[in-house]
């Protein structure tokens, strides 16, 4: 009986991480590809598709704060994988972990002020999820934007690559929603 009781956990873990991974490599091809450079001109390095975003913010409205023993790891070995060793700095792992908890403290912040997007018996709400994904990319940019990791950046180009960075989890979010709606018309449908 206890094997079965860890199976199940297990299995949620690692198809989360699994998604976190995809999220992560998808958004490192697109950028290469569907990125125009002109982009980076007015707004400098940002990702025009992060499905990442999408991803935690789905996982977050799934399992609340179950999310974070879920997404974290997975980010971290993402960006290991994409980017190196090297960028392991504390910085790095503090915006990792403070991106992954705002996820499920502003669908608590929501619940708070009136709007369960997690209640029991609730149904998706694409909307109010979009809203709740909308908030949590301006903080989370924000946390990424005090801890230095951009460089220095006169105000005029942190504000632009602060409105990059949120035009790019955005759209992150709505590729990731429509993915899902449209996987799961397939299965009731199948």
């Amino acid at each position: 009986m206890n094997r079965q009781r860890l199976i199940g956990p297990l299995i949620h873990f690692l198809v989360g991480s699994v998604l976190v991974l995809a999220a992560y490599g998808l958004s490192d091809l697109a950028r290469g590809y569907l990125h125009p450079k002109s982009l980076f001109d007015v707004f400098g390095a940002f990702t025009i598709i992060y499905l990442p975003h999408g991803v935690l913010v789905l996982l977050a409205w799934f399992y609340g704060w179950m999310s974070v023993p879920i997404v974290y790891p997975a980010s971290l070995l993402a960006v290991y994988l994409l980017r190196g060793a090297a960028v392991f700095e504390p910085s790095l792992m503090a915006l990792t972990l403070i991106k992954v908890a705002l996820a499920p403290l502003t669908f608590d912040l929501f619940r708070l002020a009136g709007i369960d997007a997690r209640g029991s018996g609730m149904g998706l709400n694409w909307r109010v999820l979009f809203l709740i994904g909308l908030v949590q990319s301006g903080l989370s940019n924000q946390a990424r934007f005090w801890l230095g990791c951009c460089g220095d950046l006169t105000s005029d180009q942190l504000l632009l690559a602060y409105a990059g960075s949120v035009i790019g989890d955005m759209i992150g979010l709505l590729v990731v929603m429509v993915a899902a709606m449209l996987f799961f018309r397939a299965l009731r449908q199948g």
